[in-house]
């Protein structure tokens, strides 16, 4: 039961890296779309993450010794963040207000190339957890057919 908790726990580290990743992509894919003039500018995104705990009493007090009883990061949401635009003074480009200045989302390119070297480390280190349990596993299903 504690070996199959910790793939359960490795599997839900991954969906939270790749729901990061998923909205960090569409960061940096829209941080250079404009608005047209009075339209709202794309808002940058981030995950809500939750921590989900066995919930019925019972199993709490018999997993208590056990991994199942560790709580698990769930994916709550995808939210928009509320950053001020960046205003970029481009006077010929069709989305210039009046002043000639144009919308840019509040997406820091740099931090978020630094967010997704973080996502893929988190990722990788996931994953490979779940690669040495599966090799545990499977090498004590090797010992029991032995005799």
């Amino acid at each position: 039961m504690g070996m199959f908790s910790v793939l359960d726990i490795s599997a839900a580290g991954m969906d939270v890296q790749q729901a990061r990743l998923e909205a960090a992509a569409l960061n940096l894919a829209n941080s250079r779309t404009t608005a047209a003039s009075g339209a709202e500018a794309y808002k940058p995104l981030t995950v809500v993450i939750h921590s989900k705990a066995a919930t019925d009493v019972s199993t709490q007090f018999l997993a208590a010794q056990s991994l199942s009883s560790l709580p698990r990061p769930v994916v709550g949401q995808t939210v928009p963040i509320d950053v001020p635009p960046r205003l970029v003074y481009d006077p010929g480009h069709p989305d210039a207000d009046e002043r000639g200045f144009i919308a840019l989302p509040g997406v820091d390119p740099i931090s978020s190339m630094l967010e997704l070297i973080s996502i893929s480390r988190g990722y990788e280190a996931n994953l490979r957890a779940f690669d040495v349990t599966r090799a545990l596993l499977q090498k004590t299903l090797d010992i029991g057919s032995r005799r």
